[in-house]
């Protein structure tokens, strides 16, 4: 399926498709991630009772502050919409530093921090733009040096639940590996254990 892009407000033309993504605005917030916290319910039901759903969506004001924060800071937010603006998948990422991996000129780790998806949209296409647009925010963060024509690429990291095959497929098929042992998480999540994925930057994207 081919995804339309266009900017808020912008109006559609006939046989746009399905499902477009673009960078989300501030304003944006809080339809943003009223969507996250269904897929979580989509996504991890099984593994968590629902007052622990409750308890989120609860600090759905906080949660927006704190997102507004991160953008504010630089963090990259993308939205998918369907025709009635509905917002149904997201994708953030932190670009990183430069100069972390201790060589001149050399980026460090970009952070690929959410990505969910409505089970509506799954399939669809929806994950891999928001993917896309994700990775190709990473590159850009790198400060233009003339001395360096060609500046590498920083690698991509994330985490995903052990017991998320899906998601781990996905990734992979992504070009992204594990990396490590899976690590035992604590807090509300506390009894699972996620893993650690890599892309390296010398793949192409």
């Amino acid at each position: 399926m081919r995804f339309g892009r266009r900017r808020r407000g912008e109006p559609r033309t006939p046989g746009e498709s399905r499902y477009y993504v673009r960078a989300a605005d501030p304003a944006d917030l809080p339809a943003v991630l009223a969507m996250k916290l269904a897929s979580w319910r989509e996504a991890y039901g099984e593994l968590r009772d629902a007052e622990f759903f409750d308890r989120a969506e609860a600090t759905l004001e906080q949660q927006v502050e704190h997102w507004a924060g991160l953008q504010h800071r630089g963090t990259g937010i993308w939205l998918a919409e369907d025709l009635t603006d509905r917002v149904v998948g997201m994708a953030s990422l932190d670009p990183g530093e430069t100069g972390e991996l201790g060589e001149p000129g050399a980026p460090g780790p970009a952070q690929l921090t959410t990505l969910y998806v409505l089970a509506e949209a799954q399939g669809t296409g929806v994950a891999d733009a928001l993917l896309r647009a994700a990775l190709n925010h990473a590159a850009p963060s790198l400060t233009p040096d003339p001395a360096i024509p060609d500046p590498p690429l920083p690698d991509v990291v994330l985490t995903v639940l052990e017991n998320n095959p899906r998601a781990i497929a996905f990734y992979t098929r992504h070009g992204f590996e594990q990396v490590g042992e899976p690590i035992e998480m604590t807090g509300p999540w506390a009894g699972l254990r996620e893993i650690r994925m890599v892309r390296r930057g010398d793949r192409s994207w």
